[in-house]
C-alpha cells in the first residue's frame, strides 16, 4: 500500500484511542481499564490492517497479471479461497489461450486453403474466358445470350475468388494496414471513376458533399472497402436515381454516410447483411449476388479501427410522404 494509505490508518487509529479516552473519562471509568480497553482497540485495529493488506496484496496481484495478459497467475497462493481463486483464474487463461491458439491455426488454414484454391483456379478460369470469347464470335446469334451470360458467371467466379481469399487473410491477421493521413475526397472520387460505367447503366448520379476531411487510413484496402459498399448501392438502387455521399467531422470523430434510395432493408434483416453469403429480400434486384461484398467492407473498416453500421427503412414500412432508403455509417475516431 501507499504511504499516504497508513497514514489514513494511524490517524483513524488515534481517533478510536482518543474515542475511547474520552468516552471513559466521560463515564468515570478506572484509568487502567481505559487504557487496556484503548490498547485492546489499538491491536484488533492493526491486525485488521494487516490481515485486509495481506488479502489485499494477493488479490491486487492477480489482478496486475491479468492486466498485464500474463499467461499464468503468480503461484503463491495455495490455502483459502484466494488460492481457489488464483487456481480457478489459472486454469481459465490456459483453456483461453488453448482456444486462441486453436481458432488461429483454423484461421491460417483457411487461408492457406483458400490461397491453394485461388492459385490453382486460376488457370482453368483464364483459359474458359479465351473459350468463351472465341464462342461468342463463332456461334449462332439464338446462343450468343447463353454464351454471354456464361462470361458473367466466370468473372463472378474470379470476382468470388478473390474477395474470399482477401477476406480470409484479413480475419487470419495475415494482413498488416498501413495507415497514412489521405484526403476522403480523393480516395470516393478514385472509386467514383471505377465504377461510373456502371452507374451510367443505370443513370446514377453521385452528389458528394463539397467539404473534405483527412482520414487515417489505409489507401488502397480503403478503396476496396468504399467500392464494395457503392457497388451495393448502385446494384440496389433504382433507374435514374442518385447515390449521397455526405462527411461530418468533429473533434472526436470523422463519419462518413453513404445513401442509396432503394427499397431499403426490413428491420429483422439489418443486423444479418455484414454476415459472409447473407442476402436479402432483394437479390431479385440483383440474382448474382453472393452477399461477401459487405462482409469484406466490415472487416476492412474494423481493420484500421473504424466502425460500420446499417441505417434504413424499408419501403414497406413507410408512413405518409416517408422515402425509403439504405444508409452506410462508416466512423474513425480522430
Amino acid at each position: 500500500m501507499k504511504s499516504s494509505g497508513y497514514y489514513v490508518y494511524f490517524v483513524f487509529g488515534g481517533l478510536i484511542i482518543i474515542a475511547t479516552i474520552i468516552c471513559g473519562f466521560v463515564f468515570n471509568a478506572n484509568p487502567i481499564f481505559i487504557v487496556i480497553v484503548a490498547l485492546s482497540e489499538l491491536v484488533i485495529f492493526m491486525m485488521g490492517i494487516i490481515i485486509y493488506n495481506y488479502f489485499f496484496k494477493q488479490i491486487e496481484s492477480i489482478r496486475l497479471a491479468i492486466e498485464k495478459h500474463s499467461d499464468s497467475i503468480p503461484y503463491g497462493y495455495s490455502e483459502g479461497e484466494i488460492g481457489k481463486l488464483s487456481s480457478s483464474i489459472n486454469n481459465m487463461l490456459a483453456e483461453l489461450k488453448e482456444t486462441e491458439v486453436k481458432q488461429k491455426k483454423e484461421k491460417e488454414f483457411l487461408r492457406d486453403i483458400i490461397s491453394d484454391i485461388s492459385h490453382q483456379i486460376k488457370t482453368p478460369v483464364a483459359s474458359l474466358t479465351v473459350f468463351n470469347d472465341i464462342l461468342i464470335n463463332e456461334v449462332e446469334e439464338k446462343h450468343r445470350p447463353m454464351i454471354e451470360e456464361s462470361g458473367l458467371q466466370i468473372e463472378r467466379i474470379k470476382w468470388l475468388v478473390l474477395s474470399m481469399l482477401q477476406l480470409a487473410r484479413i480475419e487470419a491477421d495475415a494482413i498488416t494496414f498501413i495507415k497514412k493521413e489521405v484526403s476522403f475526397k480523393k480516395v470516393i472520387n478514385s472509386c467514383i471513376d471505377i465504377l461510373l460505367v456502371k452507374a451510367k447503366e443505370k443513370n446514377i448520379t453521385f452528389n458528394i458533399c463539397e467539404k473534405d476531411v483527412i482520414v487515417n487510413v489505409d489507401e488502397e484496402w480503403f478503396k476496396e472497402a468504399l467500392i464494395n459498399i457503392l457497388k451495393n448501392a448502385i446494384e440496389y438502387s433504382p433507374v435514374d436515381s442518385y447515390i449521397n455521399i455526405d462527411i461530418k467531422h468533429t473533434p472526436l470523430e470523422t463519419r462518413i454516410y453513404i445513401t442509396d434510395y432503394g427499397i431499403g432493408i426490413p428491420e429483422n434483416e439489418r443486423l444479418n447483411i455484414f454476415k459472409r453469403f447473407y442476402t436479402i429480400h432483394s437479390n431479385k434486384v440483383n440474382p448474382n449476388s453472393v452477399g461477401i461484398g459487405l462482409s469484406l467492407s466490415k472487416s476492412i473498416i474494423e481493420g484500421m479501427d473504424g466502425k460500420i453500421r446499417v441505417e434504413s427503412k424499408y419501403k414497406d414500412e413507410c408512413k405518409g410522404d416517408e422515402r425509403s432508403y439504405t444508409r452506410m455509417v462508416i466512423s474513425f475516431y480522430n
